[in-house]
């Protein structure tokens, strides 16, 4: 009897504490984060994609909170897209420099202005892909980047329109790929998503 006590209650902690992440990540995503989404509008995480066909890909930073200034650039990583895809992000045509590539290990991004993007938004890269192959519950993540370049900020990040160049960490949105539907409004992340990534 006292372990299924204890075994209901480990259960119930698990879950109380996915409920907080939830609840962190709706919080976080309303202030600031970087997102991967299927429309330029930053509206749609989650998308069908069939084998051959064209794939259009957006990576957006959300501003809010400490960035809702602005930014001057991010640093972060595309983790779970496809390697046999075909296709490669290029940056908002307003940056001036990008060293690396978000689905390679990481980037930096810089703009040589403060942007403050539209409609709360700035876009770091578009990436028109072509897909060889068709997968099942395909979850794109942004990270921090594989190599930081400052090793207090593991983290993806976002650097403000200060005379510094401060850098704070943002959250890093999820992207389904032929998998459950995902919410954007003011959480990066579905319930479901959340529980996947605890799988």
């Amino acid at each position: 009897m006292t372990f299924q006590l204890e075994d209901i209650t480990m259960k119930l902690r698990v879950i109380a504490t996915l409920c907080l992440t939830l609840a962190l990540a709706a919080g976080s995503a309303s202030a600031q984060s970087i997102g991967f989404y299927f429309d330029a509008n930053g509206g749609s995480c989650s998308t069908n994609v069939a084998a051959n066909t064209p794939v259009n890909a957006y990576m957006i930073a959300n501003l809010g909170g400490a960035a809702s200034g602005g930014i001057t650039g991010a640093e972060f990583r595309v983790d779970g897209w496809p390697a046999g895809w075909f296709g490669a992000p290029s940056r908002n045509p307003a940056a001036n420099i990008d060293v690396g590539n978000p689905l390679q290990g990481g980037t930096n991004i810089a703009f040589p202005t403060c942007q403050p993007g539209s409609g709360g938004r700035v876009l770091l890269f578009t990436l028109n892909a072509f897909a060889t192959s068709s997968p099942s519950n395909l979850y794109i993540r942004v990270l921090q980047h594989t190599s930081p370049s400052n090793p207090n900020f593991v983290c993806p990040l976002v650097t403000l329109c200060d005379a510094v160049f401060t850098k704070i960490c943002v959250t890093g949105g999820v992207a389904i790929i032929n998998g459950p539907p995902c919410t954007v409004a003011t959480t990066s992340a579905s319930w479901s998503t959340v529980k996947e990534m605890y799988n």
